[in-house]
């Protein structure tokens, strides 16, 4: 069950946060969330950020320290959720095989990108501008890594049960989470030709079939 953190509540006033009051940190991340999914951390302001969650913007520095610091606790945030997501498949499915994880898996990264859609966006936003950042290094430290650490074993387990030594997980890994960060992030242009992507069950199905067949033997 996800541990929900708590900060302080302040008036709207300059200055630190006063002491003595409460507010769920959840408001706060889900409006960063949004904010950079939508401008890009460039484009973000932590002012436009504190106004979408009716906080001050002293709460913010208070809090976090700075614009980055904040950007940060979005990724882990996600992050620790998926990964605590994908690892307590693996170990209530003991007895499944290799490739039946690797479809649980598949399908549990779906649904939980699907239930924060503003994430993929969030994550396209940074990779698209095609530089190296400081950002980008942690998307892929925070959030890339840990996923391909678990994610490949499984994929090059799979291939290799049906003698398939030459496969390459890793760029199969990468091509997959690709596809499936970029048709989230423009699901409503697809659903113009399919419309079938306009529907939640559907797509999720849909999409699990095309990452299944990029990663499956």
């Amino acid at each position: 069950m996800e541990v929900l953190l708590k900060t302080r509540e302040v008036t709207r006033t300059r200055g630190r946060p006063r002491k003595g009051t409460e507010r769920n940190e959840e408001t706060l991340l889900e409006a960063a969330l949004n904010a950079f999914a939508k401008h890009g951390f460039d484009k973000t302001s932590l002012r436009s950020i504190a106004a979408a969650a009716n906080v001050d913007v002293a709460l913010i520095a208070y809090r976090y320290g700075s614009k980055l610091e904040l950007w940060k606790a979005v990724v882990e945030r996600f992050s620790r959720e998926t990964i605590a997501s994908l690892t307590s498949l693996q170990v209530d499915h003991a007895d499944v095989s290799t490739g039946g994880h690797l479809d649980l898996a598949i399908e549990q990264l779906i649904a939980l990108a699907c239930q924060r859609p503003q994430f993929p966006q969030f994550i396209v936003k940074e990779l698209v501008k095609g530089e190296e950042s400081e950002q980008v290094a942690l998307l892929h430290s925070a959030l890339t890594d840990p996923l391909r650490q678990i994610l490949v074993p499984l994929i090059e387990t799979a291939h290799r049960e049906v003698g398939d030594r030459k496969f390459d997980a890793n760029f199969a890994f990468f091509a997959a989470i690709g596809a499936m960060a970029m048709t989230l992030v423009t699901r409503e242009q697809i659903a113009r030709f399919v419309p079938a992507a306009g529907n939640d069950d559907q797509m999720r199905w849909r999409l699990a079939t095309v990452m299944g067949a990029i990663l499956r033997p």
